[in-house]
């Protein structure tokens, strides 16, 4: 019994290594054959089936833009105009600084200078009355000015002296009559009338040779102009030129 299974074994073993010994020389003879020749690679090109493209909406239209108009050229009437200069810069210097002027004396339109100007002021400061000095042109200066303020109400008496030999004296206030040897005597009747600085008087020849304008003769307030190596027309011409000295 034991042989008899045994038997079977061995018989099924050398079968199933036939069969393994035939299935490796099948194997190795494939082998060969494919080193051998090779096959014919076969190529299946597929196709793709073709998708429907959607169909794209339009974009909305991009509007126009309107052309800017251009601005009409209007050509010259004729010739080639002649371009206008432009403007011309002008540099302006910078203003100079000045000196402010000092303190104008009361009297500074009175002949005779600045030195001789604060006497003027301080007599007609002094005195009651009002006293005058002579504002004359060009060639003419003051000589002498005197005044006594002691004797109430006081009196003044001024010399200037101009071109051609020509001079005149000034008498103010009592002077006349406190000092009658420094007052020429009138010669004659009037020659008429003439102003001593606006007051009304009348012109008279005076015994020395001269000519005289006389405002209120013989009284405190008199005013006596009198000139010399001149003519009469050219004395009553200075007349209006004497001016009031300012009390202040």
């Amino acid at each position: 019994m034991n042989d008899t299974i045994g038997s079977l074994v061995n018989h099924r073993g050398f079968r199933a290594a036939s069969f393994a010994g035939a299935a490796l020389a099948l194997a190795l003879v494939g082998a060969a054959c494919s080193s051998a020749v090779q096959p014919t690679p076969i190529y299946v090109v597929q196709t793709p089936t073709p998708v429907a493209t959607p169909v794209a909406t339009p974009a909305p239209a991009t509007p126009t833009p309107e052309a800017t108009p251009v601005a009409t050229f209007t050509p010259w009437p004729s010739g080639t105009p002649t371009p206008s200069a432009g403007p011309t810069a002008t540099h302006t210097a910078a203003p100079t600084p000045t000196t402010s002027a000092g303190p104008t004396s009361p009297a500074a339109f009175c002949t005779g200078g600045s030195k001789n100007q604060p006497e003027f002021v301080k007599a007609a400061h002094t005195l009651k009355w009002s006293l005058y000095c002579a504002s004359l042109s060009s060639g003419w200066s003051l000589v002498s000015m005197t005044w006594d303020s002691t004797k109430l109400p006081g009196g003044a008496k001024i010399s200037y002296k101009g071109p051609s030999g020509a001079t005149l004296k000034v008498f103010e206030g009592a002077w006349c009559l406190t000092t009658p040897s420094d007052c020429p005597a009138q010669s004659g009747g009037s020659l008429g009338t003439g102003s001593f600085g606006g007051l009304a008087g009348n012109v008279y020849g005076t015994a020395d040779g001269g000519y005289g304008i006389y405002v209120a003769p013989g009284t405190s307030h008199a005013y006596q102009l009198d000139g010399y190596n001149m003519t009469q027309t050219t004395l009553q011409g200075i007349g209006p030129d004497m001016k009031v000295v300012p009390k202040t």
